[in-house]
């Protein structure tokens, strides 16, 4: 029997033995021991009533270093205190907290941040961190656990608390200039092959059907009232469509892991583009060969200018990992249907392999305006035949851009 409910079996006993042999005094003790074991027993038991840990963010999305503010408050909504209090929230390895000692954690990639104190009944107490995270990504803040005691501490206890929130922090993103390209028209004229593209979402009437047009052409519904195919005819495209598609592999197979620098020069490379693309006006989509977090849904942004796809595709680059769901040649194909006549195709990648550089050549014989930004030294660009290639002038002669 732990010592701790020693009361269960000494309180009756005193109590008999006092009762028996006519001694008061041993009777008292027996009672005490009862009671305080029974009310310290009853107080554990209901420690963690209406006691609650909240925690929030100023800011659910931020640039790597940004400050936010990380707000936590520790409220108890009952009668019974917590004479004393431990609690312990995990925190994404690689965040900072401002004038705070972080404690490792058992958990792989997390730290705990620790308050400890009492806190009385109906009272709540709050703290405000600033939190700083060095790396791109979707960080967690929790869960937690609040460990506290009765009064005497005979019977403490400990709850877990499983919510988290999340912070996106975006890649790092530079100018043109300091990837090492012109600032003014870094792509040339960014114009495809058709100078004059239609845009599928405009329709602008129909017409008889001519041999060649797809089936996705094909406005069944005219089809069926005038007994003859007919062909819709689309509007010139109010805007220029322009696709980043990045190559998220490093190495040639998985089983031999990923080069974490490459990588992330190859994300914030293309997270500056978007940035670049978007001040120029143009309908930015995006495409990778990776998937959101804990889902199997690709990465996959069809072109938009609306005023928060920008931030959209920061957000989905934020979120890149190192484990694709499939090579970006075959990405790049199941993509091809959707892809507007004339669009501006931008690959940046450190990993060009045959099946995507023919995926590439295949846009551009189709008349996309197809562009190659090297992240690595290691793309072969007669494998490319006519799509130019361009290399990062800051990665190669600046290295101290990316650091």
């Amino acid at each position: 029997m732990p010592f701790r409910d020693a009361w269960l079996f000494f309180g009756p006993l005193l109590i008999l033995v006092g009762f028996g042999a006519g001694e008061p005094v041993v009777t008292g003790v027996g009672f005490a021991i009862l009671l305080i074991g029974g009310v310290g027993r009853y107080w554990s038991r209901h420690l963690f009533d209406r006691v609650t840990l909240k925690r929030s963010l100023s800011e659910r999305r931020a640039f790597v270093d940004d400050p936010v503010t990380l707000t936590v408050e520790l409220e108890n909504r009952k009668l019974l205190p917590l004479p004393w209090y431990e609690w312990r929230l995990a925190i994404a390895e690689n965040a900072t907290v401002d004038d705070e000692a972080l404690s490792a954690a058992a958990a792989p990639g997390f730290s705990w941040l620790t308050r400890r104190g009492a806190i009385g009944w109906y009272e709540r107490q709050r703290w405000d961190f600033t939190v700083r995270v060095s790396e791109r990504g979707y960080h967690q803040f929790g869960p937690a656990t609040i460990r506290s005691a009765d009064l005497l501490g005979l019977f403490p206890g400990t709850t877990e608390d499983e919510d988290a929130v999340h912070l996106v922090v975006f890649p790092r993103v530079y100018s043109m200039e300091d990837l090492g390209f012109p600032a003014v028209r870094p792509f040339g004229e960014l114009k495809g092959r058709n100078r004059i593209f239609e845009d599928p979402r405009r329709i602008a009437g129909v017409r008889e059907y001519r041999q060649g047009d797809p089936l996705r052409r094909i406005d069944w519904k005219a089809t069926a009232r005038s007994g003859e195919l007919r062909s819709r005819i689309y509007e010139p495209s109010a805007s220029r469509q322009f696709y980043i598609m990045l190559n998220i592999d490093t190495l040639s197979h998985s089983w031999e892991g990923y080069l974490k620098d490459e990588l992330e020069r190859t994300v914030s490379t293309a997270a500056s583009i978007a940035v670049w693309a978007a001040d120029e006006g143009h309908a930015i989509g995006l495409l990778a060969n990776g998937s959101y977090p804990a889902a199997d849904r690709p990465i996959r942004l069809p072109p938009s200018n609306a005023a928060d796809q920008v931030t959209r595709i920061l957000e989905s680059l934020a979120m890149v990992q190192p484990l694709t769901l499939s090579d970006l040649a075959e990405v790049v194909h199941r993509e091809r249907g959707r892809i507007a006549t004339g669009s501006t195709v931008v690959v940046v990648a450190s990993l060009i392999p045959e099946p995507l550089a023919a995926a590439l050549r295949r846009l551009s014989d189709e008349g996309h305006a197809v562009f190659v930004v090297a992240t690595s030294d290691r793309i072969d660009a007669t494998l490319l035949g006519d799509v130019p290639v361009r290399s990062l002038g800051g990665a190669f002669q600046r290295p101290e851009v990316f650091a």
